[in-house]
């Protein structure tokens, strides 16, 4: 265990590898706001920054806690070239979207080690209510404390589990849910379908489903890529979803209903009593979504002229 001596408060040094991104100034900020000097590494420079642009090197010479925030793809390559440069009274942390490997890779080096995720993106700008995960496996109880107030008085909810766990559960959050997004994406594409038309036979559900679709094609695809290709678990996942797929194709082509509305009775159940919670707050957002989209001059959706002629 190494030691912590009081250096890791308010007042200490903060420095970001990777600052000048959007995740990399989201801590920077929050760093900063909470009273540490903060310093950023980055490969590209960019105006108008929170925190003193440095190089890496400065960034260990003088920082009490170091934090990188690059690109997941990249994450386990640039911690490793770091890691001979940790210090033994330095807390080093990440933010990347997996946790096993990157936390491995910071365990090389002699700092003590805490993995994070923060469950939001980087333009975020209050982080009141916001997830952030939290793996501690390598550090001073006290001092990650001291940390960890820092990120409760910002109003995160800071969720704490072993890497493993936090990778299993992200294949589940994210790689299942990201992969059939993807598949959506792609039936769309290969049927040839006009995404503005469908938009005028929406309802508000469907209107829900297609702005979660377009928002996540709108983001890096290195980062998704990334999350569903590097997660262990991501070939149990597909598995699983192509004995689904192979069942409800088998359900279809026999004509079988009822085989249909065993399995949704099946997952109902499974689900259990968060059915009737979702199904309310689901209606909340759908009731959300409908003003949102309502004609301006109407103030209601126009049936009639969402129709062809």
């Amino acid at each position: 265990m190494t030691g912590y001596n009081g250096n890791w408060a308010p007042g200490s040094c903060v420095g970001i590898i990777g600052g000048l991104g959007e995740m990399g100034q989201f801590f920077a900020r929050l760093f900063s706001k909470r009273g540490y000097r903060v310093l950023v590494s980055d490969v590209v420079l960019k105006k108008n920054h929170v925190g003193t642009p440095v190089s890496s090197e400065e960034i260990f010479q003088q920082s009490d806690i170091v934090l990188f925030s690059v690109p997941l793809h990249r994450t386990v390559e640039i911690i490793e070239s770091y890691a001979p440069r940790f210090g033994k009274d330095q807390l080093v942390m990440d933010v990347s979207s997996l946790k096993v490997q990157p936390i491995k890779a910071m365990l090389k080096g002699v700092a003590s080690v805490v993995g994070l995720h923060p469950m939001f993106g980087g333009s975020v700008r209050n982080a009141c209510g916001q997830t952030l995960v939290a793996c501690p496996v390598r550090v001073d109880r006290e001092g990650w404390l001291v940390v960890k107030e820092q990120f409760l008085r910002e109003g995160l909810k800071v969720v704490e589990c072993s890497p493993e766990h936090h990778d299993r559960m992200m294949a589940v959050i994210q790689v299942l849910f990201h992969l059939c997004t993807m598949l959506k994406g792609r039936v769309i594409r290969e049927m040839g379908i006009d995404i503005e038309e469908t938009l005028r036979f929406t309802s508000p559900v469907y209107r829900l489903e297609i702005s979660i679709l377009g928002r996540m094609f709108a983001q890096n695809p290195w980062l998704y890529a990334a999350i569903s290709q590097l997660n262990p678990h991501t070939g149990e996942i597909i598995d699983h979803l192509l004995e689904g797929l192979s069942l409800f194709r088998e359900y279809y082509r026999k004509g079988a209903l009822e085989k249909f509305v065993e399995e949704f009775r099946d997952t109902a159940t499974h689900l259990g009593d968060f059915c009737n919670r979702a199904f309310e707050e689901s209606s909340q957002l759908v009731e959300i979504s409908t003003r949102l989209y309502d004609d301006p001059i109407c103030g209601a959706r126009d049936t009639e002229r969402a129709l062809p002629e």
